[in-house]
C-alpha cells in the first residue's frame, strides 16, 4: 500500500452506516439529483447517499468511485445486510493509486457524476474534476460540494487570528492523531471554486448551501451560500 493509500485509510474509519439513511449535506444533495441511466459518486464514504439514489431513482447503474479499500469493503457488507433488490444496480471500484484517473469507466458513458466533501482531499482538483469531465455523457450533471472559506464564522475566526476548522469536529490540539483540519487539503470561496469548474470544462448552472444549525436561516444560507453556507454546494452541466 502506498502513502496515499495509507492516507485516505485512515480517513475512512469515520463513515457511518449507510442503512441510517441520508443526513446532512445528503439530504440537501439528492433533491438536485434527477435523470436517469447511469450515476457515478466519486469519494462515496459511507455509501448513504448511493443507497437512497439506488432506492428512489430512475437510475439503472450506480457506481460508488473510492480509493479506499475499508470503504468499498463496508460497502459491499451493507449490499449484503440490506439485501434489497435495488442493490443490484450498485457498483463499487477503485480509481487508480492516485485516485485521480477512472481506467474501468469509458468516456462519455455516465449520465449523472456527484462528488461531495472529497475535492478539497484530493491532491489535484484539476486531474479529478478533468476524469470526471471525460465519463460524462454531452449534456451530463455534475453535482460537486467543497468547503468555503469566506463564510461569514470563518471571516471573524480569521480576523482574529485564530484558523478556521472546516472538516473536522477535532481542535487543533488533536489533529496529530486526527488528521489535519479533517485531513482537507485545499481551500476553496465561491469565486475560486467557480473558476476551477470552467477550467475543466463544467458550466457551474446554480450555487447552494445548507447547515444544520439554525434551521429557520437554511433558506438564506440556500440563497447566499457564498457568505452564509460552511459549504458550496454547485450544480454544473457538460455542455
Amino acid at each position: 500500500m502506498n502513502y496515499i493509500n495509507e492516507f485516505y485509510e485512515t480517513s475512512s474509519k469515520r463513515f457511518w452506516n449507510p442503512s441510517d439513511g441520508p443526513i446532512g449535506r445528503d439530504v440537501q444533495v439528492l433533491p438536485l439529483i434527477e435523470g436517469d441511466g447511469t450515476l457515478l459518486e466519486y469519494g462515496f464514504g459511507s455509501g448513504s447517499l448511493l443507497f437512497q439514489v439506488a432506492k428512489n431513482h430512475k437510475f439503472s447503474k450506480v457506481i460508488g468511485v473510492d480509493i479506499s479499500d475499508a470503504v468499498i469493503e463496508k460497502a459491499k457488507s451493507n449490499i449484503q445486510n440490506i439485501n434489497k433488490d435495488y442493490c443490484q444496480k450498485l457498483k463499487f471500484i477503485k480509481p487508480d493509486q492516485a485516485g485521480e484517473k477512472i481506467p474501468d469507466i469509458k468516456s462519455n458513458s455516465v449520465d449523472c457524476v456527484v462528488s461531495v466533501a472529497t475535492i478539497e482531499h484530493v491532491l489535484n482538483p484539476y486531474s479529478v474534476l478533468d476524469e470526471l469531465y471525460r465519463v460524462t455523457k454531452t449534456g451530463g450533471t455534475l453535482i460537486c460540494s467543497v468547503p468555503n472559506f469566506a463564510y461569514i464564522k470563518y471571516r471573524f475566526q480569521l480576523l482574529l487570528g485564530h484558523l478556521p476548522i472546516t472538516g473536522t469536529n477535532e481542535p487543533i490540539e488533536k489533529w496529530r492523531t486526527a488528521g489535519w483540519d479533517g485531513m482537507h487539503i485545499h481551500c476553496f470561496t465561491k469565486n475560486a471554486f467557480n473558476i476551477l469548474l470552467k477550467d475543466c470544462g463544467w458550466q457551474p448552472l446554480s450555487f447552494t448551501g445548507w447547515g444544520t444549525k439554525l434551521p429557520f436561516i437554511l433558506p438564506l444560507r440556500k440563497k447566499y451560500p457564498s457568505l452564509l453556507s460552511g459549504e458550496l454546494i454547485a450544480v454544473c452541466k457538460k455542455e
